[in-house]
């Protein structure tokens, strides 16, 4: 009964070089349709999900929590749903096209959910199924990109999908100020794209998952006691992480919740959490995809934390909405690059035919930091304010900042021409 998968080598000699064109062609075509698509679910399930269950639901502060790390809980669960893919000799594409089905079906539970107590569970069991994708893809793009151009062409389908989450937001947060009730009409359309990215997935060229032997599913953690530097790595990420994960959601309670006083709309919370950082991401995507090809990583990570623990600042400490937009835009800013050195720091990492192994043991540290994160930010904004509450999760941000350089040094000493 074997278990851990391992990825095909990313360069099979025995294809010829029109071949390993045209897969490359294939995969960016159709990943820029599961980007559109997943704009669409990105600003549906991290934004508006919380909203519907805040002011048509009036949830509780636990109920707001499982809302807000349903995600985190589905990317807790990759290694677990990676060795049940690779026993039934399933491709990457088909185990992320099933992923998308069943996230569809849920969102649409969530969709006719006519109490609190239903929609929650629908929702968040859909936002863990859409949550599993990350280890498959990267299995896709290491299979058919070129190490070289891997972070260029991901830009695209992540510009693809700001757009759509920018128009998604716009329209669906000025639909639901004149009536909270054609939120079923947005599930509607998550559900609709989640079934269009489930079919794009599913024509990506990919060979089946290769087996280790091993009979335990969790078995890729033993990277975490075998590679000092990604362990390391994994330490501060979970520090950037916790910072930053904790305040994401905070963002719209802070925003929709009175006793802050800010009381915005519905359509200036999706303007604001939403827009405003999707249409700078949009704008710096695709340097940041450039410079992850081209320019140590170490040296990247450590430039969006900074505008991480800047933007965590100046937002929780904001009154008025011009100084939550530029805080907002920084946000926007950290992220575009920040996206893309979450999805292909292991490529840079990884021991060749182990990236799904090391992004499924950082999808699992990444669930582990997004399912407590949240409910920490809850307690701690309720036990101390918000602007206390930014500097505890700023000063996590930039203690990752301080452990980064000597850790770079380390690297560099072990790998002199890596970057």
């Amino acid at each position: 009964m074997p278990s851990s998968p391992v990825p095909a080598p990313p360069a099979d000699p025995a294809r010829s070089a029109e071949e390993i064109a045209q897969r490359s062609r294939i995969t960016f075509r159709q990943d820029r349709i599961r980007g559109a698509c997943n704009g669409i679910l990105e600003a549906g399930v991290l934004t508006f999900g919380l909203v519907v269950a805040i002011r048509y639901f009036d949830a509780s502060p636990l109920a707001k929590a499982v809302v807000a790390s349903a995600n985190a809980c589905g990317l807790l669960l990759t290694p677990l749903s990676l060795f049940l893919y690779m026993r039934r000799g399933w491709t990457a594409a088909q185990a992320a096209s099933l992923n998308f089905v069943l996230g569809a079906l849920f969102l649409l539970a969530a969709t006719f959910a006519p109490t609190l107590g239903v929609f929650v569970p629908a929702h968040a069991l859909g936002a863990l199924f859409l949550a599993q994708q990350a280890p498959l893809l990267v299995h896709i793009y290491t299979a058919n990109y070129a190490a070289h151009r891997r972070g260029r062409l991901l830009s695209n389908s992540i510009i693809l999908s700001l757009v759509t989450a920018v128009a998604f937001s716009t329209l669906g947060g000025r639909a639901m100020d004149r009536n909270l009730e054609t939120y079923r009409l947005l599930y509607g359309s998550m559900v609709a794209a989640a079934i269009i990215a489930s079919w794009a997935v599913s024509r990506m060229p990919a060979e089946p998952f290769t087996p280790t032997g091993n009979r335990n599913p969790l078995a890729a953690l033993r990277f975490v006691r075998d590679d000092a530097i990604f362990r390391s790595m994994l330490f501060v990420w979970m520090l950037m992480g916790v910072g930053n994960l904790m305040m994401l959601p905070l963002r719209i309670d802070y925003m929709a919740n009175p006793v802050y006083g800010i009381n915005a709309t519905n359509a200036q919370i999706a303007i604001i959490t939403v827009v405003v950082p999707s249409l700078v991401r949009i704008a710096t995507t695709h340097v940041w995809g450039i410079f992850f090809d081209r320019h140590d990583f170490f040296i990247i990570r450590t430039v969006l934390n900074g505008f991480f623990f800047v933007a965590i600042l100046l937002f929780f400490s904001a009154h008025s909405l011009v100084w939550l937009g530029v805080a907002a835009g920084l946000f926007g800013l950290a992220m575009a690059g920040g996206n893309i050195a979450w999805n292909l720091w292991v490529t840079k990492f990884a021991a060749p035919g182990r990236t799904s192994d090391y992004m499924s043991v950082h999808t699992f540290f990444t669930g582990i930091r997004g399912v407590g994160a949240p409910f920490l930010g809850f307690w701690l904004i309720a036990q101390l304010g918000a602007v206390k509450t930014s500097f505890i999760a700023a000063s996590l941000v930039g203690l990752s900042m301080i452990l980064l350089d000597p850790l770079r040094r380390k690297h560099h000493k072990l790998h002199p021409r890596s970057t």
